[in-house]
């Protein structure tokens, strides 16, 4: 069966590269770089080729980067626990700054990323070591939001498949409430 223009259009937008005209192509990348870290590549190319050619479709991001030079992530998604400190780590989750420098070089690489802010203490509770009252959670969703807006909006011109994550907040409230 042909494939459809749609279908050439988005394949060679978001996951070929030059030189690279088809999926046989792509796969045959793909099938390289994956098998180049074991211990009999040939091999390995030769079945992840194969299960390629028979239904296997590797996600999005390996599909765009695996065997290339580009600096980017062959992860999909990552989710992002925030913690209830401006700077350093508080129970093992980096703190709200700290936090947003980390999903910034994650969506810079091209990954997608989701916010755990269920840590931050809740508006108006009261911040021992200020003697002072919690903006919450949702002040810091603003400052996360602007962050991803920007990073989407200047981020290089680099495959970026429609199975990326968007930049989102998921909330789930913790011990505060």
């Amino acid at each position: 069966m042909k494939p459809q223009q749609i279908t050439v259009d988005v394949l060679r937008e978001k996951y070929a590269r030059p030189g690279e005209a088809d999926a046989e192509a792509i796969r045959r990348r793909v099938a390289r770089a994956l098998a180049a870290g074991e211990s009999d590549p040939a091999a390995w190319q030769a079945r992840f080729l194969a299960a390629q050619q028979h239904g296997f479709i590797p996600a999005g991001r390996i599909n765009a980067v695996a065997g290339t030079r580009l600096e980017a992530t062959q992860v999909n998604c990552f989710v992002q626990p925030v913690g209830d400190s401006i700077a350093g780590v508080e129970d093992g989750r980096p703190g709200i700054y700290p936090a947003l420098q980390q999903a910034a070089e994650t969506l810079r690489r091209g990954g997608g990323v989701g916010y755990d802010f269920s840590a931050i203490r809740p508006e108006g509770a009261l911040v021992h070591s200020t003697q002072s009252r919690a903006s919450g959670p949702v002040s810091y969703m603003r400052l996360f939001d602007r962050s991803c807006e920007t990073s989407k909006t200047s981020s290089p011109p680099i495959p970026a498949p429609s199975s990326r994550c968007p930049p989102t907040a998921a909330v789930a409230w913790g011990p505060w409430t």
